[in-house]
């Protein structure tokens, strides 16, 4: 009996805490909850008849004196009351959830056009001096306007909001990189206006049927640039992205000995963390410029000339006035020379090309000036061929370099590239040979005008050619063995319906686990359904490189071949781990060494106290894929109403 009296209370209790809805009219509470909040004084208690009535009779003895008809009055504007100022502070939030995605957006914009951040208060600015203008027959300009003058674009804002946006890019990268198989890494190493060392890594992944290449880092290194240094800064990098360092199939460096030394350099140290082996690569488009820098040095001395006389003319000021005003009178298209910078890959041919382009008024300047008699090589006619040969296969070399530059290139499209260009040597060697000059359009010129062929050196001038070129040629097929020796392998991921088994190189990817690789061969070169989807994709390649060639319309082809293979069932999966491995490979730095580019930008002599952080942040803004969720970051954001 006991027990069921004491239920009874318990239920009876839970009944009488139920909020009741006439206590509002009677005593001005309302239900918040599991309380009871008095509309007059915001006070809150237990839902109970007797605490409601209790604190409305002890904190409202005033109300309490008046009539029913009075205190219902004045419970009813207090009420009306509470829910304009519950309506004002919803609005509020609304509103600067609007202003707070206005700010993120501008400071996405700042942030990818390499802009200050103080540009938003410049942006700011403008907007209020336009908007009267602009919205003269709106009914609600005032409104506009007030809503620019609330959206908050100081300095400091425009910071925190590119820092929030970096940190959402960065988290879209971690999940991405998380579900993909593969990865692989390009990194290179520079300094910025500060002189201090940035260590830049970039990933190159696959998502779905895109292939990313995203910075993943760019780390400062306090002291040293050595290979223990470089090596520390990436793993802590992927520690950073919770990266499985396992998933690595390769590295590409620009060759330094920091990076690829034998013992201490960051390839070998790198690869003992990774615990299998991985596919080392020297960029091309380095490789390339070296090409172009050992075959031709038997050239050095006309550059040399060359430098000197361009350095004579630009690098003085008065000379400089001077030589740009004869071409002015002369009516030139050029309106100067141009500088030699060695570390520019297509300096040199620049410079070339325009020097030989203003070689007549060159003579007229330096005629002018009394300093003819120094450069007797002006009036030389062996140095001038030499001066026109160079310029011609400068050109050349140039022309391949414009090819490989560019972002998201497979590695065999950069194969395809440099092996054309071999070719393209020998038919160079045969044309010198041959005396035709088809290909050297600089020095057939020169050689028409001049004469050269009655004069007694003229055999050994080819014969000098020839040599030129070929130690090109013996240039490009060292730098390049690697490449040779991998092309088979590399066009497994194009051609697997015609590629036979004992051609394919598997010594960097026997740790793929691939070991029924033969037997999967055979069953899908046996299959004319599987077959026929590649056949269809090199089709669809052919239209896309026509597009490229013709119309100038760059479309991704490298997505076009991860979708046919993502596209074969897992009875295939050997053959898709070495297909997507193989699409994962950086050819070249060339990501690197734009991102430094636009680092110099970003952080320059006037931004020079720009932090690591803020600079890192705007770099990964202006070079990434992804697009910050900013309807996300808006709505996290905390709204607070100013006192």
């Amino acid at each position: 009996m006991a027990s069921s009296a004491k239920k009874l209370k318990v239920q009876n209790s839970k009944d009488t805490r139920e909020f009741q809805t006439w206590w509002t009219d009677k005593f001005g509470v309302i239900n918040k909850g599991d309380k009871a909040v008095c509309v007059l004084c915001s006070g809150t208690m237990v839902c109970r008849t007797s605490s409601v009535k209790r604190h409305f009779e002890t904190n409202h003895k005033s109300i309490c004196q008046k009539s029913e008809a009075e205190q219902k009055e004045l419970i009813a504007s207090a009420l009306k009351d509470r829910n304009k100022q519950s309506t004002s502070i919803n609005k509020f939030v609304g509103k600067n959830c609007h202003t707070s995605t206005a700010s993120y957006t501008t400071a996405n914009v700042i942030a990818r056009h390499s802009k200050p951040f103080q540009e938003g208060e410049f942006l700011k600015e403008a907007w209020l001096a336009c908007a009267p203008s602009l919205f003269a027959d709106f009914e609600n300009k005032n409104k506009i306007i007030q809503r620019i003058k609330d959206t908050p674009l100081s300095r400091n804002t425009i910071k925190e909001r590119i820092l929030k946006l970096a940190e959402n890019v960065t988290e879209q990268q971690k999940l991405d990189i998380h579900s993909a198989s593969f990865i692989s890494l390009c990194l290179d190493e520079s300094t910025d206006v500060t002189k201090s060392a940035r260590l830049a890594v970039f990933a190159r992944y696959c998502v779905g049927n895109v292939i990313k290449e995203e910075l993943i880092a760019i780390k400062s290194l306090p002291t040293t640039t050595k290979g223990a240094d470089i090596c520390t800064a990436v793993k802590n990098s992927i520690v950073e992205k919770e990266i499985d360092i396992k998933k690595v199939v390769s590295v590409t460096t620009d060759g330094a000995p920091s990076m690829v030394g034998k013992k201490i350099g960051f390839i070998s140290l790198f690869q003992t963390e990774v615990g299998h082996s991985i596919l080392e690569f020297h960029c091309i488009i380095h490789q390339q410029a070296l090409c172009a820098k050992s075959g031709l040095t038997s050239l050095d001395n006309v550059m040399a000339v060359v430098t000197k006389i361009v350095n004579l003319i630009s690098a003085q000021a008065l000379n400089k006035r001077k030589f740009d005003a004869l071409l002015d009178e002369v009516n030139s298209v050029y309106n100067g020379l141009l500088m030699y910078n060695n570390v520019r890959w297509l300096s040199r041919g620049s410079v070339l090309e325009r020097f030989v382009e203003c070689l007549e008024e060159i003579r007229l300047f330096l005629q002018n000036e009394g300093k003819i008699e120094q450069y007797p090589q002006l009036l030389d006619v062996m140095w001038l061929s030499k001066l026109m040969f160079f310029t011609d296969i400068c050109q050349h070399l140039n022309t391949l370099n414009v090819k490989l530059q560019g972002t998201n290139k497979t590695i065999i499209v950069m194969i395809d590239l440099i092996r054309a260009f071999e070719a393209k040597l020998q038919v160079f060697r045969n044309d010198i040979i041959a005396k035709n000059y088809k290909y050297f359009p600089y020095l057939k010129k020169y050689i028409n005008e001049s004469d050269i062929h009655e004069t007694t050196n003229a055999e050994n001038i080819t014969e000098e050619f020839i040599s030129v070129i070929d130690s090109s040629i013996k240039e490009f097929s060292t730098r390049f063995s690697q490449f040779k020796e991998l092309s088979e392998t590399v066009k497994f991921i194009m051609y697997p319906d015609v590629t036979t088994f004992h051609t394919l190189n598997f010594s960097q990817f026997d740790w793929l686990e691939i070991e029924d690789f033969e037997m999967q061969l055979i069953d899908f070169q046996s299959s004319s359904i599987w077959i026929q989807k590649f056949i269809d994709m090199r089709k669809e390649l052919e239209l896309i490189e026509t597009e490229r060639l013709t119309s100038n319309i760059s479309k991704d082809a490298n997505n076009k071949i991860l979708e046919t293979w993502n596209a074969l069932p897992e009875t295939f999966n050997c053959l898709k781990k070495l297909a997507h491995a193989i699409l994962t490979v950086f050819s070249s730095t060339y990501a690197c060494e734009s991102l430094f580019s636009e680092m110099n930008n970003i952080k320059d002599s006037v931004r020079n106290r720009l932090t690591d952080e803020s600079s890192s942040a705007c770099i990964l803004l202006k070079v990434t894929s992804y697009n910050p969720n900013i309807s996300q970051l808006s709505s996290n954001l905390q709204q607070q109403k100013s006192h």
